[in-house]
């Protein structure tokens, strides 16, 4: 309980200040039993937040005025990236700023419009919460081979069939069984006698060790040595690694297609609300491209030569027509989003991989800071037309 509350207090409240012409707004439902703990998370973002961040500017390259700055990163609850993303976009007020709501307070939004769904779909977002739960009720041609690992594992288990083949060749990923954000997703490779290990999202830590063994690894070592690498115990969902179509251009790692579906009360139709690729570039930066083929700028430093190449590729192959295996991930995530239980709008991410797309998982806590990014510039491009 103690540990929860001291999660809770990291988190801004669900407020706004100075927002649309309103002095004050609350996200959801008021409750004066939560008040004081809603105090405290104010207290904390306004006090200690600034401090561990010694009032740094969020200007890292460009000149962001410092009143729209004050505004939207301490007053509200914008982290930096946020404004620096909105800033990219052409957002050069606090009043334009202040219409899309701060990444930090995307619980209380997806909270506040379920509070009328039947359970406030907490049934589905169970479902959706465990990846080896969601992957057991996809079908078959939408998924890959997996296996569920804890130190429960029993080494006496015989190995699956895929296991070593994948390790030899593109790679085994293992992921926390219950995370988000692409935290902890780790691609292993068996390369003569030495294991490859790459962080999909993000980075290793710095002490990462190396696999001391000179054999390759059963699940039950695979797993023990991914436990050191994040000094955690929890369990993991291995998985072979999966490459997107050869229609496609080449990348590393695989582009991924995120499809956001909605239905707009129980039992409507349900329609894909958004879509956009997640397209690897080089040196770790990341595309973000709709089906069409406009991609959100990018914050901070330009693109480099190989990287608007790359860019490019991509953006022409969208504008003549969406790729078929792009097509497939929003058929099959309309078709998914009617076997859970009632829930509003899931955000589903997909290998589009031949002959079918494969299921990465599915969430229902999704960002909301990249949805909002696309339909503010679908409407500046609809305003300059």
């Amino acid at each position: 309980m103690v540990n929860r509350i001291l999660r809770k207090l990291q988190q801004p409240p669900p407020w706004r200040w100075g927002c649309e012409g309103s002095f004050f707004q609350r996200i959801g439902s008021t409750s004066l039993l939560l008040l004081p703990l809603e105090l405290l998370q104010q207290l904390q973002w306004w006090v200690v937040v600034p401090i561990r961040r010694r009032f740094k500017q969020a200007a890292l390259y460009e000149d962001i005025p410092w009143q729209l700055q004050w505004k939207a990163c301490w007053l509200n609850s914008y982290r930096p990236h946020e404004l620096l993303w909105w800033w990219a976009t052409g957002v050069r007020s606090w009043t334009d700023l202040s219409k899309h709501p701060s990444e930090s307070l995307t619980v209380y939004r997806h909270n506040a419009r379920r509070h009328l769904w039947p359970s406030r779909c907490r049934p589905a977002q169970l479902l959706l919460s465990n990846k080896a739960a969601l992957l057991e009720q996809v079908p078959a041609q939408w998924r890959a081979p997996f296996l569920v690992l804890s130190d429960d594992y029993s080494e006496a288990e015989p190995v699956s069939s895929w296991w070593k083949a994948a390790l030899l060749g593109h790679g085994v990923v293992l992921k926390p069984l219950r995370g988000h954000a692409g935290r902890g997703v780790v691609r292993f490779r068996w390369f003569g006698s030495t294991l490859q290990q790459e962080a999909l999202f993000g980075r290793l830590p710095k002490d990462a060790p190396h696999f001391a063994n000179s054999q390759t690894p059963d699940p039950s070592a695979l797993l023990a040595h991914w436990h050191q690498i994040f000094r955690s115990h929890e369990p993991a969902l291995a998985a072979p690694y999966v490459c997107h179509s050869s229609e496609l251009p080449s990348s590393e790692p695989s582009v991924v297609v995120r499809v956001v579906t909605r239905q707009p009360s129980p039992g409507s139709l349900i329609y894909v609300r958004q879509a956009w690729l997640e397209v690897p570039l080089d040196e770790g930066a990341i595309a973000f491209i709709n089906p069409e083929g406009v991609c959100l700028p990018k914050p901070g430093k330009p693109l480099t030569t190989d990287q608007q190449n790359r860019l490019d590729q991509w953006q022409q192959l969208l504008n003549k027509s969406t790729p078929l295996s792009v097509r497939a991930c929003l058929d099959a995530a309309k078709a998914l989003h009617a076997l859970l239980p009632p829930i509003d709008q899931v955000a589903w991410d997909w290998v589009p991989a031949s002959p079918q797309p494969v299921l990465l998982e599915g969430n229902g806590g999704f960002g909301l800071l990249v949805p909002q990014l696309f339909v503010d510039l679908r409407l500046n491009q609809q305003c300059l037309e």
